[in-house]
């Protein structure tokens, strides 16, 4: 999430219009009607005054340890672990959101299931484009550009060290952009099968909440071990790239990105005291 994030106010700008981005996600996805969409603004509204009042906090708690940290050398464990901490914070919400999600499903109609399937369809087509298509080399340098990007919006201006080790690291990564994609397409498959069962056999409420909370399980865990192996190769190189580029950031680099994170903590401190 910090990474997507330009600058500290967008912190603050974005928190605060999350139900709205969300509700507008959604209705592009969805194509919702006026009932539903009502129904979801009230219960978005809900879900995110839960996520203010229970969670931010241990956000920013995190954000803190990791700017600590960020004055000094940092270990793949150190990084793991704090990514740990997110997935477990991700975990939470998702959990949270089970009934949104569930009561969301029960409303659905054959047309906006259609209309989904074309959404699929697009985006497909621009992963495709992006990922699939063209040289690895371009494939690569997209990759670095990305990480580059990123990096920058903490440490500043990379040197040519830096920009190599990030060059290499991603010259040997163990993604593999087909099996993403098959991975990615059985994803959206397991939606739509989920999205179409629960309104067509009229599911309960709490049986529409069961189907979601296997849906997410089988999301985020699959149970297919290509994918399950790849994911978990790339999050153990990603808890040591990350490391490892920290360790030949500069003392003034280190410092500037312990400015930036700070500021992100005092953001989501402040964000508490709203309601």
């Amino acid at each position: 999430m910090l990474a997507l994030l330009g600058g500290c106010s967008m912190v603050k700008l974005g928190y605060d219009q999350a139900d709205l981005v969300a509700r507008w996600w959604l209705d592009r996805q969805l194509d919702l009607d006026s009932s539903q969409t009502r129904w979801l603004k009230q219960e978005l509204q809900g879900l995110h005054a839960w996520h203010r009042q229970t969670q931010l906090a241990a956000y920013a708690d995190l954000i803190e340890v990791v700017a600590r940290q960020s004055l000094g050398d940092v270990t793949p464990d150190q990084t793991c672990e704090n990514i740990d901490v997110a997935a477990e914070h991700l975990d939470t919400v998702l959990k949270q959101a089970v009934p949104l999600f569930a009561g969301l499903a029960r409303q659905l109609q054959p047309a906006q299931l259609q209309h989904l399937k074309r959404r699929f369809a697009e985006e497909d087509r621009e992963w495709h484009e992006k990922w699939l298509e063209g040289s690895d080399e371009k494939r690569i340098r997209r990759r670095v550009d990305d990480w580059e990007e990123r990096a920058e919006t903490y440490y500043g201006r990379l040197n040519r060290g830096q920009r190599d080790y990030i060059l290499h690291a991603v010259q040997n990564s163990s993604w593999q952009p087909t099996l993403s994609w098959e991975r990615r397409l059985t994803r959206q498959q397991q939606i739509l099968l989920t999205l179409e069962k629960i309104p067509s056999q009229k599911l309960s409420q709490s049986a529409a909440e069961a189907e979601i909370l296997n849906l997410i399980e089988r999301t985020m865990r699959p149970s297919d071990t290509r994918f399950s192996s790849m994911q978990q190769r790339l999050q153990t190189e990603a808890c040591a790239n990350l490391a490892g580029l920290h360790q030949l950031t500069s003392a003034e680099q280190r410092a500037k990105a312990h400015k930036k994170l700070m500021s992100y903590e005092r953001d989501f401190r402040q964000l508490l005291t709203k309601r």
